[in-house]
């Protein structure tokens, strides 16, 4: 009895909710569907490089509205809020999905674009701004044909995603890591090596470790193999020569040292096969 009292209560609740924001202004509800792409909160300086655009224009005073109606909160002068958790939830799902993912692509192109514009590309608000453009362009492309965009646009999201999953390998961070390897080598595509090599090659390394960090030697073995069949000098094989290694050093640690021996005399280093004292 008490699981179908929440339910009429959540359904109720949903109902309310759903006719408050019908409600509101169009203005104000798109401002509410942009701002939901992000989740449950989103920093002011992001809706501020967004209001630049002519299709966003509209968007901080209309979340000033959305203020009052008690919709949204502002918290610490620098970041907007959805009220309740429920309400971003309600918002993100009114639009059928195909819509939703237009509406991620306008706001990831945006940001995209923004990215150009500064002076310190490693300064924490463009890597801030970074994480979000790709976030957003891949729940655009996620599921999509990614040949629908121009290769200028497709190599720019596969660097992106490249840049995006070294730093979450830096932060040892293998889940995001391996996210984004597999939206840059959905966007680089099957001519990836031929038409834009460096970056293929990058991703490829990057899938190696995120899986080595993983502990999924089988993933490992499938990118090491990738770039030994399609490296075009040895000096691109030896990154993921040196972590096939590790990885196969925990199972096979004869193995592993033979192979780190080989890789040496390749590169001119002799060592003697049996240690003398």
């Amino acid at each position: 009895i008490d699981n179908v009292r929440d339910i009429s209560i959540n359904e109720n609740v949903a109902a309310i909710l759903r006719n408050k924001l019908l409600r509101l202004p169009i203005k104000v509800f798109e401002a509410l569907q942009v701002m939901s792409c992000f989740g449950v909160k989103v920093d002011q300086d992001v809706l501020s490089i967004l209001s630049g655009s002519d299709q966003f224009d509209e968007l901080i005073s209309s979340l000033g509205y959305a203020i009052q109606e008690g919709m949204i909160e502002k918290r610490n002068e620098t970041t907007y809020g959805f009220a309740h958790d429920t309400i971003q939830q309600a918002v993100y799902e009114y639009l059928p999905e195909a819509c939703m993912k237009e509406l991620h692509f306008k706001i990831g192109m945006h940001l995209v674009r923004t990215l150009r514009g500064f002076v310190t590309p490693e300064s924490l608000q463009c890597i801030s701004i970074t994480f979000l453009a790709i976030d957003q362009m891949n729940r655009a492309c996620d599921g999509t044909d990614p040949n629908r965009l121009d290769t200028r646009i497709k190599n720019t999201l596969a660097s992106l995603n490249l840049k995006a999953a070294e730093r979450a390998i830096d932060l040892a961070d293998a889940s995001s890591a391996l996210s984004h390897v597999r939206f840059g080598l959905q966007f680089v595509g099957d001519t990836g090596w031929s038409l834009c090599y460096e970056i293929c090659l990058r991703l490829h390394e990057a899938a190696c470790l995120a899986n080595y960090l993983n502990s999924s030697p089988d993933e490992v073995l499938k990118h090491f193999e990738e770039i030994i069949n399609h490296a075009r000098k040895f000096e691109d094989k030896i990154k993921a020569n040196c972590i096939m290694i590790k990885s196969s050093a925990s199972g096979n640690i004869q193995g592993a040292i033979n192979s780190a021996f080989i890789i040496l005399k390749q590169l001119g280093e002799s060592f003697p096969s049996v240690a003398t004292p």
